[in-house]
């Protein structure tokens, strides 16, 4: 039987520079509805940056968001590139809203801590709509940078702490049922009419504490989803949606592969034929091996990510890094061998660790061009509470009072030796490179 209880559940609107869907997905989010379910709740759903159907997908269905240019904070002033509000129009948040009945309760997620515009906005057209409804805010930046939420949000409940502390807040403030609780995306899946593409995460958590990442901050504890769960949400997706490409979500996606991903993937080869499967994430090359990427590859395996981020010996004391040129180059020859496409093998370079220079980045993609894969450079965006963050948060100490600092388009040029012209020539030797494979 059903309760009183309405809920509506919102990922809320992104402000940056730069936004493009390569498999988003909420899954913060969709655990929340699980929850609410589970318990009987009645739940609206509305994604604020949902695709329009109206611009064509792109290549294995990511795609473009509509946007909107908007001012920008008064920090950018000297960033030359036009900020923008991305997702639907804003008449089109009003009159979704304006069609719900009255919610008990409004759910808004958060995601990067410089996207909090975006939060904020959606938030004040929802306190228009609902001025007497509680509103909870959680996720990434609810838990990153609350303060700074409290302040622009006042009359909202800002849920902070790891995964597991905000459950267990919640559970406390409505008295939720959490046992026999098995979290599923299908509970969200059925409140969305399309999806040109679906997640998969395997596992909560990162068992590793890398000095640019806050997956500890957010989930203290690391464990594995059910395999059958998994299965089921893939199966939906393709049902439903007439999906066929997927995302892996994990920080850690082959840790302990042996006794979890591989038999994942082992079932997925059987069981699901014609999906194309994506690791937007960084591989941790030092799990790579032969027949696991023979696997991968079996099972639908199409894009691939390697976690290298630097192979010069000044800076991996400063991402912990455990690989190097040799083993990246090895491993990216086993993955050609198992049948990946070069074109489809990406490594993530980061740029902007202390010291690093902008021809330290220019080699870095050289080299990985030598190897006739993607460089795919990442510039830095300093993370609160993290050790890289609270670095150069001792340099500016605007890092810890204002998020749009943060921003990785905007942090990277108050380095030294850094600016927009700089910048867009790390991205235009990346460009250059990465055409001569396509």
């Amino acid at each position: 039987m059903k309760n009183n209880y309405r809920a509506l559940v919102i990922n809320p609107w992104i402000t940056d520079f730069k936004l493009y869907d390569e498999w988003m997905h909420p899954v913060g989010l969709y655990f929340l509805i699980s929850l609410l379910k589970h318990n009987n709740w009645d739940v609206e759903y509305i994604n604020c940056i949902e695709r329009d159907n109206k611009l064509k997908p792109k290549k294995y269905n990511t795609g473009d968001f509509n946007y909107q240019i908007i001012e920008k904070p008064p920090v950018y002033n000297t960033i030359k590139r036009k900020y923008k509000r991305y997702g639907i129009d804003k008449n089109e948040l009003i009159e979704k809203l304006k069609k719900l009945n009255k919610p008990d309760i409004v759910f808004v997620g958060t995601g990067m801590s410089y996207w909090v515009q975006g939060c904020i906005e959606t938030c004040n057209i929802i306190r228009k709509i609902f001025p007497d409804t509680k509103m909870i805010i959680g996720g990434i930046a609810a838990s990153l940078i609350p303060e700074y939420l409290e302040k622009y949000i006042p009359e909202a409940i800002i849920y902070t702490g790891t995964l597991s502390e905000k459950i267990n807040k919640f559970i406390t403030y409505k008295n939720l049922n959490f046992n026999n609780w098995n979290p599923s995306f299908i509970d969200a899946f059925s409140l969305i009419k399309h999806h040109y593409h679906g997640p998969v995460l395997t596992s909560l958590g990162c068992p590793f504490k890398c000095s640019y990442c806050a997956s500890s901050k957010l989930q203290d504890k690391y464990y594995k989803r059910p395999l059958n769960i998994i299965l089921n949400e893939i199966g939906y997706c393709i049902e439903k949606y007439n999906a066929s490409d997927f995302a892996f979500y994990d920080d850690a996606l082959l840790f302990n592969a042996e006794n979890h991903f591989i038999p994942l993937i082992d079932t997925i080869s059987s069981t699901f034929s014609g999906i194309r499967l994506h690791t937007p994430n960084g591989l941790h090359i030092k799990w790579l091996d032969s027949k696991i990427l023979y696997k991968m590859r079996e099972s639908g395996f199409t894009t691939i990510r390697f976690g290298y981020e630097t192979g010069n010996d000044r800076f991996l004391k400063d991402i912990d890094s455990k690989t190097n040129k040799k083993q990246l180059t090895e491993k990216i020859t086993l993955a050609v061998s198992a049948g990946f496409d070069k074109k489809n093998i990406g490594v993530y370079i980061m740029a902007g660790l202390p010291d690093q220079g902008v021809n330290d980045v220019l080699d870095e993609i050289s080299f990985i061009s030598s190897l006739n894969v993607m460089a795919k450079p990442v510039f830095l965006s300093p993370v609160p509470g993290t050790i890289l963050g609270n670095i150069y948060e001792k340099m500016f100490p605007e890092l810890s009072k204002n998020p749009f600092f943060q921003n990785d388009t905007f942090f990277i040029t108050r380095l030294h030796g850094w600016n927009e012209d700089t910048v867009e020539s790390i991205r235009q030797k990346a460009k250059k490179n990465n055409e001569m494979l396509l």
